[in-house]
């Protein structure tokens, strides 16, 4: 699956587009950081194509306040 970053933020996330939607890849955790993914919702997405990064902005500092995101974020690629 090839995917294409469409976003890289100075936050330490970045939004990807891959065949099935948009993701975000957020770096979590403090002293052993790492990443994670989220895949975004249909709702999600539709937030970032109406404000942008004003959008993704706030769902990345809500998976770095939760990085579990509701069970819905998995380990990113190394």
């Amino acid at each position: 699956m090839s995917e294409q970053v469409i976003y890289q933020s100075p936050m330490m996330y970045r939004l990807l587009r891959d065949g099935d939607g948009l993701l975000i890849e957020v770096v979590v955790g403090g002293i052993a950081m790492s990443a994670v993914r989220v895949r975004l919702s249909a709702d999600e997405a539709d937030e970032y194509e109406r404000e942008g990064s004003r959008a993704s902005d706030r769902l990345a500092s809500a998976i770095m306040a939760d990085p579990r995101f509701g069970g819905r974020a998995y380990p990113a690629p190394d």
